[in-house]
């Protein structure tokens, strides 16, 4: 039992630290928009995840990234489901880049399946320097950081300092209450992968703030340093494994 609850807990935060297509509605965009930094373009894609525990297929993901308007939108979606036990989940980063860095704007999950539901927003008003948080945006108390990110737009500040050739990574991430918290990763070795959507050559990204979780994400520098698999282990015990099935890359 205790190895099912610990599953369950598991796949509700399944690519949480991942990175993520979405049918959320955002419901406003943060006011006083900031302009995307010429500089920096992404490219747009939909990406297809089979996720994977002890070998056994248990789900599936999807990660999107497009450009709308005057800023970019990344999404992701997962739903995966092990014995009587589900987790459905969509959740939303607005963001612009503003001199090489990633500004988060809005941010929303939704969560449902077994257990509770769950709803969480941020709100980032940068002119303002305030953080809002859930429906009712109230306004979180403390100081404020400029270089904040969300729970998916870190990702994106990844790609930007990959591109400049970093090796070493440290990330102040907001929770889904709005609590920060420093990720710290760094390339440990390169390697092909064999992937259902075919080799690749990787860079394979450790986790290193964790010292009791175990966290490998592989990127695929051909593909612009595009997420390729995800692996979480516990006292190197497997959690999740999820490996990108399919790619398509968007022409605007």
């Amino acid at each position: 039992m205790r190895t099912t609850l610990k599953w369950r807990l598991l796949a509700s935060l399944l690519l949480t630290s991942l990175l993520t297509h979405s049918g959320i509605t955002l419901a406003q965009t943060a006011p006083d928009t900031p302009p995307v930094d010429p500089e920096i373009t992404f490219r747009q894609f939909s990406a297809d995840y089979l996720v994977y525990r002890a070998g056994k297929r248990h789900g599936e993901a999807n990660r999107f990234l497009k450009y709308d308007e005057d800023h970019y939108k990344m999404g992701y979606s997962s739903d995966i489901s092990w014995l009587i036990f589900s987790d459905k989940r969509q959740e939303i980063s607005e963001f612009v880049v503003r001199n090489n860095k990633v500004q988060p704007l809005h941010y929303v999950m939704k969560r449902q399946g077994s257990g509770p539901s769950r709803h969480y927003e941020l709100h980032l008003n940068h002119e303002k320097q305030q953080l809002a948080v859930g429906k009712s945006k109230d306004i979180k108390a403390g100081s404020w950081q400029d270089d904040w990110l969300d729970p998916l737009s870190y990702h994106q500040q990844l790609v930007i300092d990959l591109r400049a050739g970093k090796t070493e990574f440290f990330y102040d991430v907001l929770n889904r209450n709005g609590n920060s918290k420093t990720y710290h990763y760094r390339v440990i070795m390169e390697e092909p992968l064999a992937l259902p959507y075919g080799t690749v050559k990787t860079l394979r990204i450790a986790r290193m703030d964790d010292p009791e979780k175990q966290v490998y994400a592989w990127v695929a520098p051909e593909l612009d340093y595009m997420l390729v698999r995800l692996w979480r282990g516990e006292d190197n015990v497997e959690q999740f494994d999820v490996q990108l099935h399919r790619l398509e890359f968007i022409t605007p």
